[in-house]
């Protein structure tokens, strides 16, 4: 392979990266809008596409065997690790994709959806992906891109990744059953408008306080004129507000519930709340927070209530934040603080 084709592939393959990197984290945190999951989707085709041109200048590098420094040896060890990584998170998302296999993955001693592998190990890349490029990516050429050889190549290549993309879609739903479509995130329906029926979620240090009305309280704080504290009494004696939201977990699950509670801008408004370039944190009992901006809290509903069921302690009693526009990390649980900071 000629050092132009090398460099147009690797050249490729680090904007792919960097694509995959930006609308993976921005669907991290935001479920819309929706079309960047279809683009992170383009982008992991055309890397599938991408893959036997770089395995065949890996196999070169590789062939060189070990030399007598340490650094590029190294640099084999990472070249490798980054290639199985890689490869691993594609077959599963591929295969959450396509319903394939178990619902959670057992790897070693841990077991996730194979969506929520995908997140992890896409996140374990990102270190070893900036070494390798620091260490080996070669300085592109105006030549590498240049000439009517070079444009087919790239409308070759975007139109498999576009085919590839295509037939997955579709293949995805002729064998999607009713009982668990995929949203466009890739997460699954589980137990909409159950109540309490729907999955649970947490960290590996939440939800080990157990909270009591009589000693819980909820603290508003911050660039506000007068902090408010109230008791659940007091949330409860509170006219009410119902809004239908869907809460879709990382994880790989989604669910529609009819969420039953007070809105933060209430609770904003009686404390006299800043206005401005403001940053809402939320946090829970455990110390977990979550930050929104000011444009954001309209949308948020302090939940008391799903289903018309009063929340249970894995659901977050006595209080949750049911935020319809962020993934359900952000949704905190077992809240106890609202603090208002002035950016």
């Amino acid at each position: 392979m000629s050092g132009t084709n090398l460099r147009f592939i690797n050249i490729l393959i680090l904007i792919l990266f960097s694509v995959l990197a930006l609308t993976g984290l921005y669907g991290f945190i935001w479920p819309f809008p929706s079309f960047l999951f279809e683009i992170h989707r383009i982008a992991g085709w055309a890397l599938i596409v991408l893959i036997p041109w770089k395995g065949a200048i890996s196999l070169r590098s590789l062939s060189r065997g070990w030399s007598s420094q340490f650094g590029n040896n190294l640099m084999i060890v990472i070249s490798v690790l980054l290639t199985l990584a890689t490869v691993t998170t594609l077959v599963l998302v591929l295969m959450w994709k396509w319903q394939m296999g178990p619902y959670y993955v057992w790897i070693g001693s841990y077991a996730y959806s194979g969506v929520g592998w995908h997140w992890g190990i896409a996140f374990g890349l990102a270190p070893l992906f900036i070494i390798h490029v620091w260490r080996r990516w070669p300085r592109p050429k105006k030549v590498d891109f240049a000439g009517r050889r070079q444009f087919l190549k790239l409308m070759g290549f975007g139109t498999a990744a576009i085919l590839g993309w295509g037939a997955s879609e579709a293949l995805t739903k002729s064998i999607t059953n009713q009982n668990s479509q995929h949203r466009f995130t890739g997460s699954r329906e589980k137990d909409s408008f159950t109540g309490l029926d729907y999955p649970v979620t947490s960290a590996a240090d939440q939800g080990k306080i157990r909270l009591t009305p009589s000693t819980w309280k909820l603290t508003i704080t911050g660039a506000v004129k007068n902090s408010l504290t109230l008791t659940y009494d007091d949330l409860i004696a509170l006219r009410p507000s119902e809004v239908t939201a869907t809460i879709d977990c990382t994880g790989g699950w989604y669910s529609t519930q009819i969420w039953r509670g007070i809105p933060l801008a209430h609770l904003l408004s009686k404390a006299g709340a800043q206005e401005g370039q403001t940053l809402i944190v939320l946090k829970d009992i455990s110390g977990y927070t979550s930050d929104l901006g000011p444009s954001e809290v309209s949308e948020v509903l302090l939940a008391t209530h799903v289903g018309g069921q009063v929340l249970d302690h894995w659901h977050g009693y006595p209080l949750r934040a049911v935020v319809p526009s962020r993934r359900g990390g952000h949704w905190v649980k077992w809240l106890t603080e609202v603090e208002i900071i002035t950016v």
